[in-house]
């Protein structure tokens, strides 16, 4: 069997940060689809580097801090916004927990 990294977004999370995390994590999956497995650490590592790409900032846990990422505002108050701390203590661990199962 053909394992794609894409398989861990199969099932998108019930709640987000701010507006603008699923269309992260849609972009992570499309970005993900020719990509074989990565090591939970490795996976940890893209993602980030992923966020500095399109934000130019780094993504930490520091409360309160998220991105306006231009491409995944589609109106509204928070419109783009990423929430840092949805992915350092909710996204990343689901994708880390959902990975280690498939290897």
């Amino acid at each position: 069997m053909d394992l794609k990294l894409s398989m861990i977004f199969e099932d998108k999370p019930q709640r987000w940060g701010l507006r603008g995390d699923p269309y992260f994590w849609d972009y992570l999956k499309e970005q993900a689809k020719n990509r074989n497995i990565l090591s939970p650490d490795e996976l940890e590592a893209w993602i980030k580097q992923e966020y500095y790409s399109l934000s130019g900032k780094v993504l930490t846990d520091e409360y309160m801090d998220f991105a306006v990422i231009k491409q995944f505002a589609h109106g509204g108050m928070s419109s783009g916004g990423v929430d840092n701390r949805w992915w350092i203590e909710k996204g990343i661990p689901l994708l880390k927990d959902r990975l280690a199962k498939l290897i």
